[in-house]
């Protein structure tokens, strides 16, 4: 499946603008991380494939929210035949809560640690005081510093987040650099630019 296939898949089933930003960002992140990770281990990784996945993991969420022992697998039922077997195992691994299937391979966790940090920093964008909200003035001190606090953003799972520390080997300060980088670089898209 190709990008623009994705793109037009995720559509079909995600109505929702800010749902749809939000694929938009895991996307992006998940393409960073592939390169950091990859650099960092020099292993020979599909960058496609983690994109392919970010930009897909929660394409049927809107079908399936009253019921998340159904999300991913509706997904897998509609597409999972032309996706490689690999970025479907990583978008229900992201859904183990309900799925059981654990992550595995840095993919998995890497789409399962991003999905809630990419969130996260749009909550600490939202949160500013000025009239406009710029992710280009969020600073990893700023997420840090948010994250401690547990009454913002109270829904997000920070022990998610800081899985990819055991589960990737970056330190979180190195991997909130490397999320928010990549979401600052499509800011616009992001509906946080003008």
């Amino acid at each position: 499946m190709t990008r623009p296939e994705a793109l037009q898949t995720l559509q079909v089933y995600t109505k929702s603008p800010n749902l749809i930003r939000h694929h938009l960002a895991v996307e992006i992140s998940m393409r960073a991380i592939c390169r950091v990770f990859g650099a960092k281990t020099h292993a020979y990784i599909k960058e496609e494939d983690w994109a392919l996945a970010g930009l897909l993991h929660d394409a049927d969420y809107e079908l399936t929210r009253n019921d998340p022992n159904k999300h991913t697998l509706y997904l897998e039922e509609k597409i999972g035949s032309v996706l490689p077997k690999e970025v479907m195992y990583s978008i229900k691994a992201h859904n183990y809560n309900y799925t059981g299937l654990v992550p595995q391979t840095a993919m998995d966790w890497a789409l399962y640690t991003c999905d809630e940090l990419t969130g996260f920093v749009i909550a600490v964008t939202l949160a500013q005081k000025q009239k406009q909200k710029l992710i280009s003035l969020v600073t990893v001190e700023m997420v840090l510093r948010k994250m401690q606090d547990t009454n913002f953003a109270k829904s997000v799972n920070r022990a998610q987040i800081v899985a990819c520390e055991e589960k990737l080997g970056f330190p979180l300060k190195e991997y909130i650099g490397i999320v928010l980088g990549a979401m600052q670089s499509i800011a616009k898209e992001l509906g946080f630019e003008s």
